[in-house]
């Protein structure tokens, strides 16, 4: 537990993971208390901030703070907010998948991926609907010398096409309580380095994930299959992974370039609504 004047930080996991308990972010925090917010943001990769109270006008505020709102592909934004998308599951659907419900790093496919994303919690369950992250840093830190002098010079190709190409996921069946549009835009493709480096920390982080990350520069997707499966596979193992424990004003901060995550489906008969700004990035470098 980390203690000053301001806030209050509890880790939340050995892997990756933290806890912000005195916080006000409604009216901005001051700027010695934002500084301890990035900073735990890079150590830590995700953070959940409690008891909040926030408009939309004050998350996109602080959301500014880390970088420019990012504007969203293939996913309708609310009509006041073009900032901000809502994840909705209403009580009567019922639904083999949710938004997000497979492990990936928010529009990783863009040429310039988000730096970050803010979740808030506007309407829960009252229980299940946490969400997973796993800590991309400690993944590549874990691999053996061998596996890191391999991977530090090598590109995978990301692409939307799984999620939001016009065979995709989202082409073939709709959430009811998300517009999301598939077109063929979402078949691009982008070569991002295997292993990036963070500018702010100097992290090491392996830039993949279970559905957008489809092969290897230069190798089909068969090739390219059995080590994204290690990889990823290596990425969520218990050890590396942290649950965040969703509550009324909670309002969650995570490094998407060097974490991945996972929206858990088990909330049936009950209604989630959350709001998410989600924040430019920069084109990721590689190990010069």
């Amino acid at each position: 537990m980390i203690k000053n004047s301001a806030i209050e930080i509890r880790p939340l996991a050995g892997a990756l993971g933290a806890e912000i308990i005195g916080a006000d972010l409604s009216n901005g925090p001051d700027d010695a208390t934002f500084e301890q917010i990035f900073t735990a943001l890079m150590d830590y990769g995700v953070l959940m901030i409690r008891d909040q109270d926030l408009t939309p006008e004050q998350q996109k505020a602080f959301c500014q703070r880390i970088g420019d709102p990012l504007p969203v592909p293939f996913v309708k934004t609310l009509d006041d907010h073009p900032e901000i998308i809502a994840i909705i599951k209403e009580a009567d659907e019922r639904t083999e998948m949710v938004f997000g419900g497979t492990w990936h790093a928010d529009f990783s496919f863009l040429a310039a991926p988000p730096k970050a994303s803010c979740l808030y919690a506007r309407e829960l369950p009252s229980h299940g609907g946490d969400t997973l992250f796993a800590s991309m840093t400690k993944a590549y830190d874990n691999l053996s010398h061998g596996m890191q002098a391999m991977l530090q010079d090598m590109k995978v190709v990301h692409s939307g096409r799984r999620s939001y190409g016009p065979v995709g996921t989202f082409a073939k069946s709709q959430l009811d309580s998300i517009g999301v549009t598939a077109s063929k835009e979402g078949d691009a493709e982008v070569l991002h380095p295997v292993v990036a480096v963070i500018p702010e920390s100097g992290k090491r982080s392996l830039f993949i994930n279970d559905i957008y990350a489809i092969r290897f520069e230069n190798m089909t997707e068969e090739e390219s299959a059995p080590l994204l499966k290690f990889l990823c596979e290596q990425a969520r193992c218990p050890e590396n992974l942290c649950r965040l424990d969703w509550q009324p004003g909670s309002l969650a901060l995570w490094d998407n370039r060097t974490t991945m995550h996972y929206a858990v489906n088990d909330y049936d008969g009950q209604r989630r609504e959350m709001h998410r700004v989600t924040i430019a990035g920069e084109p990721l470098q590689g190990i010069q």
